[in-house]
């Protein structure tokens, strides 16, 4: 997922990458060919710098062989720092974000439509019957279809704050 924020604090997710059952060779690869759509650099590759980059909790997990997803990413220029994973928090952000037209809170998270997998996974979306605050946890079936990875992804977006904010546009639309 790829998002920016705007001078008036609303969030632009302009790209994502999504595929089951890569390597992480074959991910980088993507990831830095999105990256390189929109001038994006990930250690001076391309011309504008990306300000963080993060990931899930699992990817920093240990593996058997002692070195972490995120090592593996590491190892390809990509480096990811953990995103925070509070549900609740981040759920509560995303739907602040949406805000509420007929209430007269205008809207201030918005999607390209290059992020087809988000902007199918969002309407499917259902509370969790035992906290209704959360979330509903789905995982896609064997051929990749369904679950709310994408939806995670935003979460992290949106619940990630940048310890700086540097201005610029986005090209490459």
């Amino acid at each position: 997922m790829l998002g920016c924020r705007d001078n008036d604090g609303n969030i632009i997710v302009v790209d994502e990458h999504a595929a089951r059952n890569l390597v992480p060779e074959r991910h980088a690869h993507a990831i830095h060919a999105m990256l390189q759509r929109h001038r994006l650099t990930v250690r001076g590759r391309y011309t504008l710098t990306l300000s963080r980059f993060s990931a899930g909790p699992d990817v920093f997990a240990r593996q058997s062989n002692g070195l972490s997803i995120a090592r593996q990413y590491a190892d390809l220029g990509i480096n990811l720092r953990p995103a925070v994973s509070d549900r609740l928090n981040g759920w509560a952000e995303i739907l602040k974000g949406l805000g509420d037209p007929a209430a007269g809170i205008p809207p201030r998270l918005f999607f390209h439509p290059r992020c087809p997998r988000l902007i199918e996974t969002l309407p499917s979306l259902q509370h969790d019957p035992a906290r209704p605050e959360d979330v509903l946890k789905v995982d896609p079936d064997d051929d990749g279809i369904g679950g709310d990875d994408a939806a995670d992804a935003l979460r992290y977006l949106v619940a990630t704050k940048a310890r700086r904010v540097y201005p610029f546009k986005l090209r490459g639309f």
